[in-house]
This record gives structure tokens, sequence and C-alpha cells, in this order.
């Protein structure tokens, strides 16, 4: 059996000096630990400066290869809007010097023309004369004009072909078939995409069987 002889008071000292310890161990410890979390995440800033100072450094470097190829940016849209100008100038153009040669391969050789004029607007106006030669059967003057007619209407942008007139007459003590025919004219750009070519051929069919039955 122990007895303690020791006053309470010298006890309760004792006993609050041994808490006093135990706090200042777990201080330690708490110290130690927060210094150990402050040193990793000091490094860890400093390794994500470190790689944002370097990616700051390469968008500046790439700037600047931006800032330097820019001129040739701006020469590549000038380029595009000066081809757009041109595009949209050349849409409506028509080349007349392949239209009128296309028309020369085309006539036959019994019809010649006497006049011819012809506006991108006001279409194709031809006047000429075939030659009639009365001892056959059906008139083969008619019929050179309407062979006229189809092949004008198979030509590239020539469309909606019709004979306005056509009336016997002689021409140069000639027997002649007088007559005249008017035809749309359409631009090169827009030919792909219509359907011209069909009806002027429907066109020009109607007009065949006009002729035909005169």
């Amino acid at each position: 059996m122990r007895i303690n002889l020791l006053p309470p008071e010298i006890l309760e000292k004792r006993r609050a000096e041994s808490r006093i310890v135990y706090l200042g161990v777990v201080a330690a410890v708490v110290l130690v630990v927060l210094a150990v979390v402050w040193v990793f995440a000091y490094q860890r800033v400093g390794i994500a400066q470190s790689d944002l100072d370097a990616k700051q450094q390469q968008v500046q470097m790439t700037q600047a290869k931006a800032d330097t190829l820019a001129i040739f940016e701006q020469k590549e849209q000038d380029l595009q809007a000066r081809q757009a100008i041109a595009q949209q100038a050349l849409a409506g153009r028509q080349n007349w010097a392949k239209l009128l040669d296309e028309i020369s391969l085309v006539l036959p050789t019994d019809v010649w023309l006497s006049t011819m004029t012809f506006d991108q607007t006001a279409g194709l106006n031809i006047g000429g004369y075939a030659i009639d030669d009365t001892t056959d059967s059906p008139d083969v003057g008619q019929k050179t004009i309407a062979k006229t007619l189809v092949r004008l209407a198979d030509l590239d942008g020539v469309y909606n072909v019709w004979l306005a007139d056509s009336l016997k007459t002689d021409f140069e003590g000639n027997k002649a078939i007088q007559f005249s025919l008017t035809a749309g004219l359409q631009p090169e750009a827009s030919q792909a995409a219509s359907e011209t070519p069909t009806a002027a051929a429907g066109s020009a069919a109607a007009a065949s069987s006009t002729v035909a039955t005169q």
C-alpha cells in the first residue's frame, strides 16, 4: 500500500507541469507538420511560377512570329478580295468571238446571213437567206431554215431560238427564202447550271415544225 505524503497542491502542480509538457510536444509536432506543408507548397508554387514564366515567354515568341507573318495574311485577304471582284466582273461576260465562230461553223452551206446584231440584254437577231429549190418537195428552203434553228439551239449559251418571219423572194436573180430569227444569250458563267439547252431544243423543234408546214 502506497501512501503519498506530498501535499495536494504539489501534486496538482506536478500534474499541471506534465500537461504543459504534453501540450508543448503537441505544439512542436504541429509546427513541424506546418513547416513541412509550407515548404512543400512553396516548392509547388515555385514550380508553377517557373512553368508560367516559360509559357509566357513562349507566348511572346509565338506572338512575335505571328506579327512577322501578319503582312502575308493581309496580302492573302487582299488577293481574295480582288479575286472576288474579278469573278463578279466576269460573271456576266459573253465570249463574243467564240459565239460568232460557233455560229459560222453550224450554219448550213446553203444559208447565208445578211444582218446579225447581238447584245447581252437584247439577245441575238439574225437576218439572212436560204436557197429555195422550187423543184424539190417538200420545200428545201424551209427545211434549211429549220436546220439552222436546230443547230443554233444546240449551241451553249443560246436559248429560245425562234423564227420571226420567213418569206419567198428573189435574191440576185435566184429564188430564195428571206428569214429572220431571234434568240436569247446567256453568259458563260451561268451556262453550266442552266436548263437552257433543253428549252432551246424544244423551241427550235417547234419552229422547225412551223416552217415545215409553210
